[in-house]
């Protein structure tokens, strides 16, 4: 592992400026016996109780574990110091925190609030440039998150920190927001549908009689448009209407996605990619699925949206005769908030063994499993085509694995089985860090919300 990764994981880095900097306090060199990499490792057994039932771990703020001499942290934060806020900005975990200070410039005056022993405190530092690296600085502490245990009743009705990557799930039949780098858990009102979409703080699904979104946990249903769209196909301009809804899958940009039927006036339906605007009420576009190779009907089924918002990747497979899915023969649509795109991306004809993606690892890769005597976390760089093993699944969570999601920041998954639930580093060998014992846990269409 390269040493500038193991550093980003304890220190907390600002970038170089990019004009005079304020006066900063003298350059700090990082000493070579600290590894970081061995920090903030929590064993599950040490924070969840042995009682039944569904147990969350929730980020408290970032404890101070040392104070690093010649940074200007020392005399200013002490080891046992609980951090919570950066600038005014809530940070419940050390990943919070890491990003929150990114970036920042070298030489950058930044506010840290926090509590010390149960009294709240607040203190003025200037990062601590790097004298090995010059366009880095560091506030000079080395963190842990500190977690606490929640039941779901016990947890608060807004999130504990912001997180760009929180995400629905359900957990024993009920709705929760997650913020996986936060440890944030806040309860979403509303009773799950079979398949939602999730765009922006919402939550919709989709019915077909009348055609309409039906936004989750309130706002009621709003009817959509069917059309006509008028589409362009070599053999020149026709006109297409939405004849159902079959579920709503993702979002691009401010589109909800949705696996659907079209007509075209002429009788019978086909299977569709549709589009909808639920601030317009109206169908966007619609992208006609056609054939595959077999001259069988492709249909969409999963949706997954790019960590930006503005791709997302639809899973599809072959329809047979009597309707149903084919096992094992899968294909994806890549696609953009106007409807372009292909079918098959890059690497789709060598395919590893697997039963589908799993969600973006970042703005360029997916991740999924796939089996090779043991389960493996496989990354697919979509512009490339390229397949890449990550890592193997731990040989004690092979047993009980029900599966992976990934968080969408290149670095962090959630590793889900069948009563235990932690996020992984995937350049650390253990569990970074417990996030749920006892629950059942899923996640809603591996869609980040925001």
């Amino acid at each position: 592992m390269k040493r500038s990764a193991m550093v980003l994981s304890v220190f907390l880095s600002g970038l170089a400026a990019c004009s005079q900097p304020p006066p900063e306090p003298p350059a700090f060199e990082i000493p070579d016996e600290i590894v970081p990499d061995w920090v903030n490792t929590v064993d599950p057994d040490t924070i969840f109780s042995a009682q039944s039932g569904c147990q969350l771990a929730v980020g408290g703020g970032v404890r101070v574990l040392q104070v690093l001499e010649g940074t200007a942290a020392h005399g200013a934060l002490r080891a046992g110091d609980v951090i919570t806020s950066v600038d005014g900005a809530a940070v419940s975990s050390r990943e919070m925190l890491l990003r929150e200070l990114a970036d920042r410039l070298v030489g950058s005056g930044v506010t840290i609030g926090g509590d010390r022993l149960g009294e709240p405190f607040s203190v003025n530092l200037v990062l601590t440039p790097v004298s090995s690296e010059p366009d880095r600085a560091v506030l000079g502490v080395i963190p842990e998150t500190k977690l606490a245990v929640e039941p779901p009743s016990g947890l608060p009705a807004e999130p504990g920190g912001a997180d760009p990557f929180s995400r629905p799930v359900i957990l024993d039949g009920r709705i929760y927001l997650h913020g996986p780098l936060a440890a944030s858990w806040s309860p979403y009102p509303g009773v799950p549908a079979d398949q939602m979409a999730a765009l922006g703080p919402d939550l919709y699904a989709a019915a077909a009689d009348p055609l309409s979104l039906v936004k989750v946990g309130g706002g009621g249903s709003i009817s959509i448009d069917p059309g006509p769209v008028v589409l362009d196909r070599p053999g020149g301009r026709f006109e297409v209407m939405v004849s159902g809804f079959e579920a709503a899958l993702t979002s691009v940009g401010d589109l909800v996605l949705a696996a659907g039927e079209v007509s075209t006036g002429t009788g019978g339906g086909v299977y569709a990619l549709i589009a909808v605007d639920p601030a317009e009420r109206s169908v966007a576009w619609i992208r006609v699925l056609g054939l595959s190779r077999d001259d069988l009907p492709l249909a969409a089924v999963q949706g997954y949206r790019s960590p930006s918002g503005g791709r997302a990747l639809i899973t599809l497979v072959e329809r047979g005769p009597d309707g149903n899915a084919r096992p094992g023969v899968w294909s994806y649509y890549l696609i953009d908030e106007q409807g372009e795109g292909v079918v098959g991306p890059p690497g789709v004809e060598d395919f590893y063994r697997n039963s589908g993606v799993n969600g973006w690892y970042d703005e360029q890769s997916i991740l999924y499993l796939a089996d090779f005597e043991i389960p493996q976390i496989i990354l697919w760089d979509i512009e490339t085509g390229e397949h890449t093993p990550l890592r193997p699944v731990d040989s004690e969570a092979t047993a009980d694995l029900s599966t992976v999601s990934p968080v969408g920041d290149g670095r962090h998954v959630v590793q889900i089985r069948e009563r235990e639930v932690s996020l992984i580093d995937v350049e650390l060998p253990e569990p970074a860090r417990p996030i749920s014992r006892g629950c059942r846990h899923e996640p809603v269409g591996g869609t980040p919300v925001g």
